[in-house]
């Protein structure tokens, strides 16, 4: 299906036009502009073509878990009304480690090689890290 979109540019109208492929088997609807595939966001333009087929409720597919309100988030650094029960040392030490991550990033990231290596002492300390936490599982779970 062709979707025309009406932009306004500089006091000028312009009409861009998308096509948009929709399965009506199974309510798939890709778009040429890749909104979804790229931000995880349905264009207007698919929107539309839902609307025209007269699909009102947006396949599940398409609801990503990070638009969900019952997901279980992890830090971030803005807190919100849903951080409630993060405490604040939680808080301050994720901060901590994203500014470090952060500056170290920002050191290696102009070197293919460096940023190759820190990424692998990264997995490798991910690795470490896990294998720590089960342990400490193991013995908790021991007593």
């Amino acid at each position: 299906m062709k979707v025309e979109e009406e932009k306004l540019v500089h006091d000028t109208m312009i009409c861009d036009s998308y096509v948009v492929h929709f399965d009506r088997s199974t309510q798939e609807v890709r778009c040429e502009c890749n909104l979804f595939e790229s931000s995880g966001v349905l264009c207007c333009h698919c929107l539309e073509v839902f609307h025209s087929f007269k699909v009102y409720k947006v396949p599940s597919c398409y609801v990503l878990p990070r638009w969900s309100k019952n997901i279980k988030r992890k830090h971030t650094y803005i807190k919100s009304s849903h951080d409630v029960n993060r405490s604040d040392v939680s808080h301050d030490a994720f901060k901590g480690l994203c500014a470090h991550f952060y500056n170290i990033a920002q050191e290696f990231v102009n070197d293919d090689d460096e940023t190759a290596l820190l990424h692998a002492a990264l997995e490798e300390t991910r690795a470490k890290l896990s294998e720590h936490r089960a342990n400490l599982e193991m013995l908790w779970s021991a007593i």
